[in-house]
C-alpha cells in the first residue's frame, strides 16, 4: 500500500512497507503476535528468540505442566534457544531515523528496502488493510490521512465511532472531504463497513443488493421509517400505518433477517476463518497484567515477560561492519540482519506503546479498578492521544484485540476502559434483575428509573444498551 504526499517540494513522502508492517505489529492480538514471531524466527537465522516459560494467564513461571497460581495448565513447550543473554538495542536505533519511533502515522521519509517485511506477517490481511488498500484506488493521496482515521476508528463491529466534524477538526479539513471518503469506504466489501448506526448499515447493504437484483418491495420502508417497530416485533402496527397486510410485513421482516448483516465486520472475519480452514481454537489471554502494588497500581506486559527478541551477535554488524564482507557467509546474513534489526525494533515500539497507554489508561481508571464498573470515568482514545502525543490511530491499534487482566482476577478488553456505557449498562442490568415478575418494566419506566440515578438517557439508548446485552424487552422477559 503506498500513498504520495508532497508536503514541501524537497520531500516525497510516502507510506512504505515498512511503515505498514510496523502498524500492523501493533494491531496484532497475542495469538497472531505468537505466530508472526514464530514464522520470523523461522525463516530469519539473524534473529534470535528466547521464549521463557510462564503461565499464559497471570506470568507466573512455570516449572511443571500446571500453574502454581491459578491453576491452569501450560501450552506445549515450543523448541526455543537456551541463550538468556538480555539485548541492548541501542547500538542500532539511531539508524531508525525514518519515522517517529513512537507514532504510526502515515508519513515517512522516501527510504526503498531490499525486501518486504508485509510477507513476514501472518497469512491473510487484517480489515483494516483490507480497507485501506482498497481505498487507495479510490481517493487521492492527500485523502490518505482521513482514510486512516475513518478505517482505524471502526469499532468491533464494523461501525464508525467517530463524527465527520471530529475527524475534520481534528485533521483541519472540510467536513465534505470526510463525507466523500467515508462514502467511498461504505462501497467497499463486506457491505456496510462504516455505517455510523444499524439502520444506515442495512441501507448501505440493501441499497448495493437492489443494483444485483430485485429486493423485497417494503424492505427499504421498513428499515428506513420502522426499524424500531420490527425490533418489537410490531407487524400488525407497520401493516396498518403503511396500509398492507401483516403477513406482507412479516415477510419483508425475514427478507431482512435472512438477506442483511447487522455487524459487517463479523462477516470479514468469518469468511477470514473458513478461508484458511479453520484455525485451532485458542482461549483469551491477557496481553497487560494489572496488579496492586505498594505503591498504587503496576502495569505488567505478558509478551514483554515471555520473550527475549535480539538480533544475533555472530555476525558482524551490517551497519558499522569491523571488516569488509568479503565471504558469502557475511553476503548471505547481511540483509537477514537488517530485516531482524527491523522487527525487534517493531516489537519493542509495540510493547512500548501499549505500555504507556496501559499505564496511563490505569492511572485515569483508578477508581474503576478499586471500586468498580460504577466508577468508570468517560474516557476517550483521542484523549489518551493528546495527552501521550500520539496519533489516535496509533492508540486503537494498540488497544485493539488487547485483554486486560484486573487484580480482582477478570479479564475484560483494554477496550472496555473506553466504554462509557458499561456503568450504564450495570445499573440497568440490576434494574432489570430486581423486577417484580409479574410487572416487568418498558423501557420508558428504564429511562425514567435511570434517570433518577443521575443518567438521563432516551428510551431509544436504553432499548439499544438492553439489546447489547442481550436481554429481551417487557414484553419477552414476561
Amino acid at each position: 500500500m503506498r500513498f504520495e504526499q508532497t508536503p514541501r517540494p524537497d520531500q516525497t513522502l510516502r507510506v512504505s512497507a515498512r511503515l505498514v508492517t510496523s502498524s500492523t505489529i501493533l494491531h496484532l492480538s497475542a495469538d497472531e503476535l505468537e505466530r508472526t514471531i514464530n514464522q520470523e524466527q523461522t525463516e530469519n537465522p539473524a534473529l534470535e528468540v528466547t521464549e521463557q516459560r510462564i503461565c499464559l494467564f497471570c506470568s507466573t513461571p512455570l516449572y511443571g505442566q500446571k500453574c502454581t497460581v491459578c491453576g491452569r495448565f501450560a501450552q506445549p513447550e515450543q523448541q526455543g534457544q537456551e541463550d538468556t543473554t538480555h539485548y541492548d538495542d541501542s547500538q542500532w536505533r539511531q539508524q531508525q531515523v525514518f519515522y517517529d519511533i513512537d507514532n504510526y502515522s502515515f508519513t515517512e521519509a522516501d527510504h526503498d528496502d531490499d525486501f518486504d517485511p508485509l510477507a513476514q506477517l501472518p497469512s491473510g490481511e487484517t480489515l483494516a488493510e483490507e480497507l485501506l488498500q482498497q481505498l487507495e484506488t479510490l481517493i487521492s493521496p492527500d485523502d490518505a490521512p482521513i482514510a486512516e482515521q475513518l478505517v482505524g476508528n471502526l469499532n468491533g463491529r464494523g461501525y464508525l465511532d467517530i463524527s465527520i466534524m471530529e475527524i475534520a477538526a481534528h485533521l483541519h479539513v472540510t467536513s465534505e472531504r470526510v463525507e466523500y471518503v467515508l462514502s467511498q469506504l461504505q462501497t467497499l466489501e463486506p457491505l456496510g463497513i462504516g455505517a455510523r448506526n444499524l439502520r444506515e448499515c442495512l441501507l448501505i447493504q440493501l441499497q448495493a443488493l437492489s443494483e444485483q437484483n430485485q429486493t423485497h418491495p417494503l424492505a427499504f420502508i421498513l428499515i428506513d421509517r420502522y426499524l424500531e417497530h420490527l425490533g418489537h416485533n410490531q407487524f400488525q402496527e407497520i401493516a396498518r400505518q403503511i396500509k398492507v397486510t401483516e403477513q406482507e410485513v412479516r415477510q419483508g421482516y425475514l427478507y431482512i433477517r435472512s438477506t442483511l448483516h447487522p455487524h459487517p465486520a463479523y462477516i470479514y472475519r468469518s469468511a477470514t476463518q473458513d478461508m484458511h480452514g479453520g484455525c485451532d481454537a485458542a482461549y483469551i489471554r491477557p496481553d497487560v497484567i494489572i496488579r496492586k502494588g505498594e505503591n498504587g497500581f503496576e502495569v505488567e506486559l505478558m509478551e514483554e515477560k515471555r520473550y527475549q527478541i535480539r538480533v544475533g551477535t555472530n555476525y558482524h554488524d551490517p551497519v558499522r561492519p569491523t571488516e569488509p564482507v568479503n565471504n558469502d557467509i557475511q553476503r548471505y546474513m547481511y540483509p537477514h540482519k537488517v530485516r531482524a534489526k527491523f522487527f525487534v525494533d517493531c516489537i519493542n515500539r509495540r510493547w512500548r506503546t501499549l505500555r504507556r497507554v496501559a499505564e496511563l489508561v490505569v492511572e485515569f481508571q483508578h477508581a474503576f479498578l478499586e471500586r468498580g464498573v460504577r466508577y468508570l470515568l468517560p474516557l476517550t482514545r483521542a484523549e489518551v492521544a493528546e495527552r501521550l502525543q500520539l496519533d489516535e490511530g496509533t492508540v486503537s491499534r494498540a488497544t485493539a484485540n488487547k485483554y486486560a487482566l484486573l487484580p480482582n482476577g477478570r479479564l475484560i478488553p483494554i477496550a472496555d476502559f473506553f466504554d462509557g456505557s458499561l456503568r450504564i449498562k450495570d445499573m440497568l442490568r440490576e434494574l432489570i434483575q430486581a423486577e417484580i415478575p409479574t410487572r416487568r418494566l418498558s423501557d420508558e419506566e428504564l429511562a425514567r428509573h435511570l434517570a433518577t440515578l443521575g443518567f438521563p438517557l432516551a428510551r431509544r439508548t436504553v432499548t439499544k444498551y438492553r439489546e447489547e446485552m442481550g436481554l429481551g424487552s417487557s414484553r419477552e422477559r414476561g
